[in-house]
């Protein structure tokens, strides 16, 4: 026993402990008693070394995440302790803000004297000293492992499209220290339901990952009426990442997505979420051979598209990766260096096998009908660069490339349908080869210009510099028979003669190279922009000279292919980017066509500036910028807005739950950004062109408000300035009181029309006993 005051009596054998008031009217020093493995803080106590009992005042002890107040106690010579009025809580404030109101309790103790579980009589819930009608008839407190199973408690609810629920009731599991697993289930007044099943694991210094399947079925709308849907789906998640300190030099990670078309409709977790149009899968295998130039990396992906049920298999693709060696360099090197030494070789291989299906094809014989597989094989040859006139450096390269095939395409005419049909061989039952090869160089350089302005003013001198490059390219005709070029003569019934070319091997995973020699020149030209300025406030050894950036990058790039029958010049792309003071972020393009188009709109072989005068067409255009500022507080990359989500069991961050943006560093932030998007297009009818523009514009903002240090609020919009109508409005609010929070999200329109309030304990001890939830939201639909 530890106390600021003791008194003992050595006839009795009986010690009173006590603190002392201080000055500032708090007890000091408060007495604390020891034994075994139990702690006991207290305000004061008799106890008797001689019967081992004890009668204690405001005592106050921790067992695992709850704390335990008890008013009068009295301690057995067993270790048990009676409670007369008693609270018990996981809030760790000296007056919890909310707790279990026990009218008698009884912590129990074993043959050995530990501490077990608490026993308790009639309760009820108090939050912030309010009592609640939460009553509690009877109870207990396990002495809990470290790990433990249990029931999952359901939140409930109402939606508009399936009625009332209840979610997420179910039973968790621990299988030993390095896995645990979930069930649980939904159901739904209007005849929905869902059963889910997850499974996390992690063995420290090797692996960790979890795997989630979910199916549901979903039914909208009263069966009979013109608005009844029912439907089954699936989804499956799964993530794994392996320590690099398991295998040096080898990786394995996997992250699965795989679901059913519809199943976002019904159970995404975000907006974003709901409103994306495709996801896709990867599992990964990566080896690099020690001493070796060699890289493997063997990789199943998926991909699907949600709008059109369309699917993506690749299973797999094997690629070995051989980085850039010199062949020639010398390993002692005598003299001078020779020129063939910078001679490089480098080469990748790559195996695919891809399948492309619809959902309406699972298990029809008509499933493997778009199953590809082919092999590529690409050696580029560095050859040594240069420079002419001090400046002006030279890169030339040489490359080959090979692809291999396992299926081609035979067509021929069917004088039945008078039409030509396709036939595609079985994957595997042929082979074919095609090549490529192609050679040219390039030239680069850069100009410096700078402009000085007077030494006694603001702005004290302007760099120019302009990045110049030209290349030039090759490539032979290698539309020939050899890489697979065929041509299908036929007549038809009325004695028409018809000729048709085709490759065999078009549908193949890489395809064959296109027709067509190419000796084309592709030229670009940068520009970069900055200024010094001179600052009073600056002290520091640049002498007060500050850069800023005015223009990040400006460039215009383009092509002239010299040995194309016609258009040999291509379109001119100009881009633009830049940052201005690091907050106002600049970014446009501009698409122009040097051809004229004829009376139908179609691109003719004349340049526009001799139809029109005009030096070419803007065919597309946009531009888009933000700007961001903030107060109370600096804005950096390590306290930007983090995705707060707690698993109610086991406090860990799950990705892709609910959504809270806080930043406790700034007090108020605020983001605007605006999008600009043209494109010109041409139709022809009624023997009349009409020139299409399309315009897109938008406007968005999001801010967040810290009233307090506690209360936060966030909103996000925007506006479609063409339809002058506002997009997907979110306001957010969230509440932290130390040791529960309340949130509340509000979606006032758009497709995603919602709202929500959630109270919820932090700890997982109360967390399902303290929750409130009452939802109409998108997490919903």
């Amino acid at each position: 026993i530890t106390a600021q005051y003791m008194e003992y009596n050595a006839d009795t054998r009986t010690v009173f402990a006590t603190g002392v008031i201080d000055s500032t009217g708090v007890m000091q020093g408060k007495p604390v008693m020891k034994e075994g493995s139990n702690n006991y803080e207290m305000e004061s106590l008799f106890y008797n070394f001689t019967s081992r009992k004890a009668r204690i005042n405001n005592m106050v002890t921790q067992d695992e995440q709850g704390f335990l107040h008890g008013t009068r106690l009295k301690k057995m010579p067993d270790n048990s302790i009676n409670i007369k009025g008693g609270k018990y809580t996981t809030c760790d404030a000296e007056e919890p803000h909310f707790y279990l109101n026990m009218t008698n309790a009884k912590i129990t103790a074993d043959e050995d004297g530990n501490v077990g579980q608490t026993i308790f009589g009639p309760s009820y819930v108090v939050i912030e000293d309010v009592p609640t009608p939460i009553v509690v008839p009877f109870g207990f407190v396990p002495k809990r492992p470290e790990r433990s199973g249990g029931l999952l408690i359901p939140s409930y609810g109402e939606e508009v499209a399936r009625g009332f629920f209840l979610r997420d009731l179910g039973y968790y599991f621990v299988f030993g220290d390095y896995l645990d697993f979930s069930v649980t289930g939904d159901i739904y007044s209007m005849g929905s339901w869902a059963v889910k099943g997850t499974a996390r694991y992690k063995n420290r210094y090797k692996y960790n990952g979890s795997l989630n399947v979910n199916y549901s079925k979903n039914v909208t709308g009263e069966r009979g009426s013109a608005d009844y849907q029912e439907s089954g789906d699936f989804s499956i998640r799964w993530s794994h990442t392996q320590d690099p300190k398991k295998r040096p030099g080898t990786s394995f990670s996997a992250s699965v997505n795989f679901s059913s078309p519809t199943n976002n409709r019904f159970n995404s977790q975000s907006i974003d979420e709901a409103l994306q149009p495709q996801t896709s899968s990867s599992i990964s295998y990566a080896k690099t051979f020690a001493g070796t130039p060699f890289n493997l990396s063997i990789n199943f992906l998926h991909s699907q598209n949600n709008r059109d049920s369309s699917y993506a298999l690749t299973l797999p693709n094997l690629t070995l990766t051989m980085s850039r060696i010199n062949p020639f360099k010398r390993k002692e090197r005598v003299g001078k260096k020779r020129f063939y030494e910078d001679i490089s070789l480098s080469y990748n291989t790559a195996f695919q096998n891809k399948l492309n299906f619809k959902s309406s094809q699972f298990g029809q014989p008509d499933f493997w009908d778009d199953y590809k597989a082919g092999m590529q094989h690409n050696f580029a040859i560095g050859l040594p660069s240069f420079t002419l006139l001090k400046y002006l450096n030279f890169t030339p390269t040489v490359s080959y490339g090979m692809n291999w095939h396992f299926m081609s395409e035979t067509r021929s005419f069917d004088p039945a349908q008078q039409k030509v049909v396709s036939e595609m061989s079985k994957p595997f039952s042929e082979f074919g080869i095609t090549q490529s090869y192609s050679g040219g160089v390039s030239m680069s350089t850069r100009i410096y210009g700078r402009f000085n302005f007077k030494p006694s003013g603001k702005l004290r001198a302007i760099r120019h510099m302009i990045t110049p490059s030209v290349s030039f390219s090759y490539r032979p005709e290698l539309g020939t028979k050899s890489n697979g070029f065929v041509t299908l003569d036929y007549t038809d019934s009325l004695g028409r003669e018809y000729s048709v070319e085709y490759n065999k091997y078009s549908k193949s995973v890489y395809g064959p190279p296109s027709k067509g020699r190419t000796a084309a020149i592709s030229f670009s030209l940068g520009n970069n922009l900055e200024a010094k300025v001179f600052n009073k406030k600056d002290t520091t050894e640049n002498g007060g000279l500050k850069k800023i950036k005015l223009i990040d990058n400006l460039s215009l790039s383009g092509s002239y292919n010299f040995l194309a029958d016609s258009m040999r010049l291509s379109n001119i792309n100009v881009t633009l980017s830049t940052s201005i003071f690091e907050k106002l972020g600049i970014n446009a393009n501009a698409m122009f066509d040097p051809y004229a188009v004829d009376q139908r709109g179609q691109r003719i072989n004349i340049l526009n500036v001799v139809k029109t005068g005009s030096p070419a067409r803007l065919t597309n255009a946009s531009f888009s910028t933000s700007y961001s500022f903030n107060g109370g507080g600096e804005k950096t990359r390590n306290n930007a807005y983090q995705l707060i989500y707690e698993d109610p069991l086991t406090g860990e961050y799950i990705p892709g739950g609910w959504v809270y943006y806080m930043d406790p560093e700034i007090p108020w932030s605020v983001n605007l950004n605006y999008s600009f998007s043209y494109n010109k297009t041409y139709t022809y009818a009624n023997e009349k062109l009409n020139v299409n523009h399309n315009f897109n514009q938008t406007l968005g903002f999001s801010a967040q408000v810290k009233l307090t240090k506690d209360l936060s609020i966030n909103i996000r919009s925007g506006l479609d300035m063409m339809k002058f109508k506002l997009t997907t409005t979110q306001l957010s609010a969230t509440y932290d009181l130390h040791c529960f929070q309340i949130s509340f999200s509000w979606v006032p329109n758009g497709q995603w029309e919602s709202w929500s309030f959630r109270i919820a304990a932090k700890a997982s001890a109360l967390a399902d006993l303290l929750q409130y939830k009452k939802n109409s939201s998108f997490w919903d639909n």
